[in-house]
C-alpha cells in the first residue's frame, strides 16, 4: 500500500531528488557511486506486490494463541452440559470459529438479531460480556421453569421484568462457568455486573477496540436455532495475552540424565521414620482413663506372630520381632502387598 493511500495529504516524497543527489554526493562522487551500484547483482523483484495493511499486521488473531482456543474447547462442553441438564433433553451445541472483530460491528448485529447482553467484570482484566440470541433466552427461562423450552413471543425485542430478574440466575451460572474455563490461565472471579438489552448502552470498549469473538451455535430443534457469543477485548486479554501463546505438545521430552541423577541423589538423603507395629486394642474413654501402671492391654495377636513395620501411614513389611547384640530388632520376612 503506498503512503499516498494510507495518508492522502502525504504528496510529496519524503526527500526530493536533488537531496537524495546531495546526499550521495556528500558520501561520494556521482560517478564513483554509479560504479559501485553497477557491481551490485539484480535483486529479484517479486512478480505480485499486496498491499500491506498496517492495522491487521498489529492486531495479532486468536489464531496465534493456541491456549485460547482450547480453553473455548472446554466451554463448549461445559455450555452443552448446561443446556442439557436444564432442558433436560440431548441439545445440539457447538462451538465455531473464534474471529477479531471490530467492537463497531459486534454492536451493529443488535440491529439485525435482537440480543441479550451478560457483562461480567474481572478484577486486574476488565469486562467481557456474553451474548445471547433474545429467543435462546426466552426458550432458556421456559425449560428452567418445568416448560418444554420454547420462545413464546420470540418476536419481542425486550425482555419482561420477570424474564429479566430470572434471566439473572443464567448470568449467574454462566459466571461458574467462566471461571472454571479461565482457571488454567489465570484464577479470577467472574462477576455478573449487568444485562442489557441494548448494545450501545454496555460501554465494553471504544468503537475502533478489537476483540476476540467466541461464536457457539445452538440448535433446539429443527426448526429453533441459535447463537451465544463470547466477546472479549484485546484490553481485556492484553495482561494474559503471553500466557495465551502456550500450547500442549504430544512430543516426548528428552529426559535429562543429569538432572535426574541429581534428583535420585536428593531422595536418597530423604529422611524416614519406620515403626513396628506389634498389634492394636480398641478402648472406650472410660477404660483409657482408668489404666494404671501393671495393666495389660489385649494386643488380639499370638506371640509368635509376624508385626508390621511402617513408613509413615504405609505397611511395608512382615518383620518378626526379637533382639540382636542385647537391642530390640526386627528381623524383614516378607513386603506386603499394596493391592
Amino acid at each position: 500500500m503506498t503512503q499516498e493511500s494510507k495518508n492522502p495529504e502525504a504528496t510529496e516524497p519524503i526527500l526530493a531528488p536533488e537531496e537524495i543527489d546531495a546526499l550521495m554526493e556528500a558520501v561520494v562522487p556521482s560517478e564513483e557511486a554509479d560504479a559501485l551500484f553497477a557491481t551490485l547483482p539484480d535483486v529479484p523483484q517479486p512478480e505480485v506486490v499486496e498491499d500491506f495493511d498496517f492495522e491487521v499486521a498489529a492486531n495479532s488473531g486468536p489464531e496465534r494463541y493456541p491456549l485460547f482456543s482450547t480453553l473455548q474447547q472446554r466451554m463448549t462442553e461445559s455450555l452443552k452440559e448446561l443446556w442439557v441438564e436444564t432442558f433436560q433433553r440431548e441439545i445440539q451445541l457447538d462451538g465455531e470459529n473464534i474471529e477479531q472483530r471490530v467492537y463497531a460491528d459486534i454492536v451493529a448485529e443488535d440491529k439485525e438479531n435482537p440480543q441479550v447482553y451478560f457483562t461480567y467484570d474481572v478484577q486486574d482484566l476488565g469486562r467481557m460480556v456474553v451474548a445471547w440470541d433474545l429467543p435462546l433466552v426466552v426458550a432458556y427461562i421456559d425449560a428452567m421453569l418445568g416448560g418444554p423450552g420454547e420462545a413464546y413471543g420470540e418476536d419481542s425485542d425486550v425482555l419482561s421484568p420477570v424474564e429479566m430478574k430470572l434471566a439473572s440466575r443464567i448470568g449467574k451460572s454462566l459466571e461458574k462457568l467462566l471461571g472454571r474455563m479461565w482457571t488454567p490461565v489465570v484464577a479470577k472471579h467472574y462477576m455478573l455486573q449487568k444485562i442489557e438489552v441494548e448494545a450501545q448502552f454496555l460501554g465494553l470498549a471504544s468503537s475502533s477496540d478489537m476483540c476476540f469473538s467466541v461464536p457457539f451455535a445452538i440448535e433446539i430443534s429443527e426448526d429453533f436455532k441459535g447463537h451465544i457469543q463470547l466477546h472479549y477485548p484485546r484490553t481485556f486479554l492484553a495482561p494474559i495475552l503471553d500466557n495465551l501463546r502456550t500450547v500442549s505438545s504430544d512430543e516426548v521430552t528428552p529426559l535429562d540424565l543429569a538432572w535426574q541423577s541429581q534428583l535420585e541423589k536428593g531422595l536418597d538423603q530423604v529422611p524416614l521414620t519406620a515403626r513396628l507395629e506389634f498389634g492394636t486394642c480398641h478402648l472406650n474413654i472410660q477404660q483409657f482413663l482408668s489404666l494404671r501402671a501393671g495393666d495389660f492391654l489385649p494386643l488380639n495377636k499370638n506371640e509368635h506372630d509376624p508385626a508390621k513395620l511402617w513408613v509413615s501411614s504405609v505397611s511395608l513389611f512382615e518383620a518378626m520381632p526379637g533382639s540382636q547384640d542385647g537391642v530390640l530388632a526386627a528381623e524383614i520376612l516378607s513386603p506386603v502387598s499394596q493391592s
